[in-house]
């Protein structure tokens, strides 16, 4: 399982900007390998293997920060990394998106950022989405709520209200896929 050097930075940054007085000493903390790429210049458009450039950090993220609470760390990182993906590079799905479009997108980005995994919207209405992860090798809670607060913030900058969701199974549980329920007003 490989993740591209984008989510990377998009992890060392969430660091530097919302806890900027440890971010040294999480560095320090990270393994070896892990430590390794987050302190050598990330390439945004290679493939680096998932454990050490992306778990491994992340899970250093949610025991340290977050008092081990996967739901809070995964929930901010994505919401950090939709803001940054979806203020920037991608700004222009903003302005034409409906939040449906912005859900299948969301779900096709996955499969771009993260290899091999494979997502489908397996249902959509008027103001709710489904999304399943059916493939993702040794995904974690902090993952899975990582996506989770992805197309929150998704929602959010779709001028959504009342976003709400629930993730009714767990492929890190060892369920057969991830399934995220959405729903806003």
């Amino acid at each position: 399982m490989q993740v591209k050097g984008t989510s990377i930075l998009t992890t060392r940054d969430f660091v530097k900007i919302n806890f900027p007085s440890q971010f040294e000493g999480w560095i320090e903390s990270l393994p070896a390998d892990s430590k390794k790429i987050y302190e050598g210049a990330v390439r945004v458009g290679d493939w680096y293997e998932i454990k050490p450039a992306y778990y491994e950090p992340m899970n250093s993220i949610t025991e340290k920060f977050y008092s081990n609470n996967s739901q809070k760390a995964g929930e901010e990182l994505g919401k950090y990394s939709a803001s940054v993906a979806l203020t920037g590079i991608y700004k222009v799905f903003i302005f034409i998106a409906t939040p449906q479009y912005m859900m299948k997108r969301a779900s096709r980005m996955v499969e771009t950022f993260y290899t091999p995994s494979e997502v489908e919207v397996a249902e959509v209405g008027g103001k709710m989405v489904i999304m399943k992860i059916t493939k993702f090798e040794g995904i974690t809670k902090t993952l899975e709520y990582r996506f989770a607060g992805w197309c929150v913030k998704a929602l959010e900058l779709c001028k959504c209200k009342n976003i709400s969701y629930k993730i009714t199974s767990f492929i890190s549980s060892g369920q057969g896929c991830t399934t995220f329920e959405f729903k806003w007003d």
